[in-house]
């Protein structure tokens, strides 16, 4: 099966259970929340949500303020689960969803004030022609949002010093999972942590790396916070 196949179906499965695993885990909210806050979103904005799943961030936002949400997610298990939420809360006005796979996205230039998105870009392999596309489809003066892990996965796979690294991170991981969501959140970030650890067709990249990636890309300004108390999850905003 290939990669990308496997990596569909992975979340397909996980579709029904990630709000009561994962979504449990209070520190991926609290990086959900910094995301909503450095974003500066204001009324009317539209927010492009890459990798919405199922529309927690996208609901944080509309929370905060009157904007339009367009999500986008290559699982379509995830958004039915969103869909469901929205035609609930009566938000189909206000948010779209768009079955699509990252590397098909495609949008008009200038087509959005504020692009975010959270535990998805690392999936991507080659990372520096997506933030040059992100870079294209924001508004003058738009914001690129991304939330992630502060994990440095690039390396040969067969090196210790590179394991140890890394699994100085994915241990405290493992543990919030099991306190916070579960045996059966603690089983699937324990399947996410192996697949990052044999570099299985993605990987994470520092904050560093991300930001030399954004630079390259001409953004203006560029900031990163981490989350209180959780130097792990930070949140880099690129200024177009």
């Amino acid at each position: 099966m290939s990669d990308h196949n496997s990596k569909k179906n992975w979340f397909g499965d996980w579709a029904d259970e990630y709000d009561e695993t994962i979504g449990k885990v209070g520190k991926h909210h609290d990086l959900l929340d910094l995301v909503v806050e450095s974003s500066h979103v204001e009324g009317n904005d539209h927010i492009l949500d890459i990798g919405c799943g199922t529309g927690i961030l996208a609901l944080k936002f509309l929370k905060k303020s009157d904007c339009r949400v367009t999500g986008i997610d290559g699982s379509p298990e995830m958004l039915a689960v969103f869909e469901k939420k929205i035609n609930k809360l009566g938000l189909n006005e206000k948010i779209s969803c768009r079955h699509e796979e990252l590397s098909n996205m495609e949008f008009e230039k200038e087509a959005f004030h504020i692009i975010s998105s959270t535990f998805t870009l690392h999936h991507i392999k080659d990372k520096y022609p997506m933030i040059e596309k992100l870079y294209k489809m924001l508004k003058s003066g738009g914001r690129l949002i991304i939330g992630e892990i502060d994990m440095d996965a690039t390396g040969d796979v067969r090196d210790p010093k590179r394991f140890m690294r890394m699994m100085d991170y994915l241990k405290i991981e493992f543990s919030l999972a099991l306190q916070e969501g579960g045996i059966d959140a603690f089983s699937r970030m324990y399947d996410n942590g192996k697949k990052h650890i044999l570099n299985d067709g993605e990987y994470c990249i520092s904050f560093k790396q991300w930001e030399t990636l954004c630079q390259k890309a001409s953004f203006k300004k560029i900031y990163i916070r981490a989350v209180p108390d959780f130097e792990w999850y930070k949140v880099l905003i690129a200024v177009k």
